[in-house]
């Protein structure tokens, strides 16, 4: 009976330790996106906080992103997971044949943004709390969901809306992050949005020396900052920190323009969206055949860009299967940008080098960079490539929620997370000689589950011990009150046998 108690013990121990290791979830992600930052901007100037956070955790060569390779579309793109014809930001500026509408990167009204479903809603749904920093959508309701804390209540103007003035300093940003972060109810999903190196890039070319200094000011002041802000208020090692961007650039001179007036008559088309190295237009009733037809011959005479109908767009650009999109689509060869009556390109003065993007996700140049660390990620891991999409499955991985539907696969990133539940390093990231501040921060989700889940097994343990002391018991009186029965015959066995030899001798 001792055996039997002991191994009822022994399961109710393991369920409870079991059940309490799964309760490490849900962690807490800060996803950064970097505007404008290529796959190789770490090698071209001093990195050694992004470095670190490579060192600490995983790095990829680069990630490939969605086209068109613009800000609006990859920084939705990285929080929902879906192409830019599923979630429908299709663009910066678009137009909307249904709506009878045009969509600036200034709009908030919701029914643009219902085609997909960014984290932080996925995560609000599971009943955690979210905070979203400038990233596209933070100040807008979303199936039904406002993000719990953001900056849409601050003086500072959006951040990734041209002439780009007024914008929250990015120490002022961080700190703010750190003030969600150590509230009562904390937050366990912070997206935040920075525009640097993206202004300094487009502006002078990526391969500038402003562009080096861009870098090496944003490694210091902002990634560094955070870290050491993370580490001031212990939450350094508990806290997973993911960096990426949107798109990379590509340097091209001013000179190199292909001017669509000497194509086609302006008036005959509507530009729906794009910038100067795609487009999608709508040509005008009765010139569909016109424009077509030009722009074709055109194509064929220069091979300086691409001309697609709607329906004959490669099904690997992903971008055909949504009523934002033109019924033709044009994409300019890399290097090579367009000049038109129908777009504010067309007064840049000749012989300028600038940076450039929008063209074609396979040119390694529009390649974003990725790098994460902490608890849950591997340490000093060089990943294969991986897709911008795969962000957002990743990210819902680590959180502990269930993904909504998304084009990423989890299985091309698996691989950069350690095995679950995921454990907070032990090795201490303190500057040397310094004492490194317990984590006392952590959320309060997290310890209310893991209480939970303590009571829950100490009712399960005490529940098992008490069945089987109880079944030990009973098992006991029954193999006691056997012996007595068995006595008692013995007993009366012999009296028997004693009673009918007396009576032969009588």
């Amino acid at each position: 009976m001792l055996a039997v108690w002991i191994t009822f013990v022994l399961f109710s121990l393991n369920v409870f330790t079991s059940v309490g290791s799964v309760a490490r979830n849900p962690s807490t992600v800060i996803l950064f996106a970097v505007n404008g930052f290529r796959w190789n901007y770490m090698s071209k100037d001093d990195t050694p906080n992004m470095d670190l956070i490579a060192k600490k955790g995983v790095k990829a060569p680069y990630v490939e992103n969605v086209f068109p390779t613009v800000s609006m579309s990859n920084l939705y793109t990285i929080v929902t997971g879906l192409y830019p014809e599923s979630h429908g930001i299709i663009a910066d500026k678009m137009f909307d044949p249904y709506f009878n509408a045009v969509f600036h990167n200034s709009n908030n009204e919701s029914r643009w943004w219902a085609g997909g479903e960014p984290i932080w809603v996925t995560n609000q749904k599971k009943g955690y709390k979210s905070g979203v920093s400038f990233w596209p959508g933070y100040d807008v309701e979303i199936r039904g969901y406002l993000p719990t804390f953001s900056t849409s209540e601050t003086k500072y103007s959006k951040a990734f809306v041209y002439p780009y003035a007024n914008r929250m300093p990015a120490k002022e940003q961080i700190e703010m992050a750190i003030r969600w972060l150590t509230a009562d109810d904390p937050p366990t999903f912070i997206a935040l949005y920075f525009m640097e190196p993206y202004l300094t890039g487009q502006r002078f070319g990526p391969g500038a020396p402003e562009v080096k200094e861009a870098i090496r000011n944003f490694d210091k002041n902002v990634t560094g900052y955070l870290l050491e802000r993370l580490r001031q208020v212990g939450r350094l090692d508990d806290v997973n920190l993911i960096l990426s961007s949107d798109h990379g650039m590509m340097a091209y001179n001013t000179s190199n323009f292909v001017d669509f007036d000497d194509i086609v008559n302006a008036s005959t088309y509507k530009v729906w969206s794009g910038n100067a190295a795609f487009l999608t237009i709508e040509p005008q009733p009765g010139n569909d055949w016109y424009v077509y037809k030009n722009l074709k011959a055109a194509q064929n005479k220069t091979l300086l860009f691409e001309v697609y109908k709607k329906e004959d767009v490669p099904d690997t650009l992903h971008f055909k299967d949504n009523r934002r999109i033109g019924s033709i689509i044009v994409i300019m060869k890399e290097g090579w940008f367009i000049r038109s009556t129908n777009l504010p390109s067309g007064s840049q003065p000749e012989g300028v080098i600038k940076g450039g993007h929008g063209y074609r996700n396979s040119i390694k140049d529009m390649f974003p960079f990725f790098i994460a660390r902490g608890p849950a990620f591997n340490e000093d891991m060089l990943s294969p490539p991986f897709e911008l999409t795969d962000i957002y499955p990743l990210v819902c991985e680590i959180l502990g929620i269930e993904a909504s539907s998304h084009n990423g696969s989890l299985s091309r990133v698996k691989k950069l997370l350690r095995e679950q539940p995921f454990q907070v390093p032990t090795t201490d990231s303190s500057p040397k000689g310094e004492k490194k501040p317990f984590p006392k921060n952590k959320n309060k989700n997290q310890r209310r589950g893991n209480n939970i889940v303590k009571i829950a097994g100490l009712t399960i343990l005490g529940f098992s011990a008490s069945v089987s002391l109880g079944a030990s018991l009973l098992l006991s009186i029954r193999w006691c009150n056997r012996r007595k029965r068995r006595q008692k015959s013995l007993v009366e066995n012999e009296e028997r046998q004693e009673l009918h030899l007396t009576e032969e001798a009588s």
